[in-house]
């Protein structure tokens, strides 16, 4: 059985998103530094927003692990890390440490096989780098993009969407970004931001 440090946040991430976040806990500070002196993975987990972090005991099935990719020290004196998702995995139990840094046992998850963006999915696209291009602070995240692989396009549009968490695990359980693609498409016909 493998484990990993875990992460419960209510900022979600996939493999090949970027999410920065402020490190202020102890135990996630703890987390950090051994991850960052042994070059070691840990994983984030969705909790919703309104979750605390300190009363998680369960999280959602699939979690995804990510590495630090830069860090910096913020004016407030507290710990900011970007961090970038590399894989999804499937956590099966959680254990608390005495400061209260969660443990998951977990096995890997399938990846998404990389989709070619085609004419329906080209509208994703589209709309994801006009929303990126309004966010800066989700902008600055990503030095490389990837808008012709609608898999990629799909899992930064589950990220940044507010789906209940339980519809988000449901689609990226599928073996493939299809389901979700096509979600995501209704989604946007449904509140008419297709032809804006």
């Amino acid at each position: 059985m493998n484990s990993i440090a875990l992460l419960p946040h209510s900022k979600h991430i996939l493999p090949g998103g970027r999410l920065k976040l402020v490190i202020s806990r102890v135990c996630d500070i703890r987390m950090v530094t051994e991850a960052m002196a042994h070059n070691h993975l840990f994983a984030l987990g969705m909790i919703a927003p309104n979750s605390s972090p300190e009363t998680v005991t369960n999280i959602p099935a699939i979690a995804t692990m990510v590495t630090i990719v830069d860090f910096n020290t913020r004016d407030d004196g507290l710990l900011e890390i970007m961090v970038e998702g590399t894989d999804k995995i499937s956590v099966s139990t959680l254990t608390m440490a005495y400061d209260n840094l969660l443990t998951a046992v977990y096995e890997p998850f399938h990846a998404w096989p990389t989709i070619a963006i085609n004419a329906n999915s080209q509208m994703l696209a589209h709309k994801l780098n006009l929303l990126f291009a309004s966010l800066p602070e989700i902008n600055e995240c990503y030095h490389d993009t990837n808008y012709n692989n609608a898999t990629w396009v799909c899992q930064r549009w589950l990220e940044i969407l507010p789906i209940d968490i339980k519809h988000k695990q449901s689609l990226i359980h599928h073996p493939t970004a299809e389901t979700a693609i096509h979600f995501l498409l209704q989604l946007l016909q449904d509140h008419n931001l297709i032809n804006n």
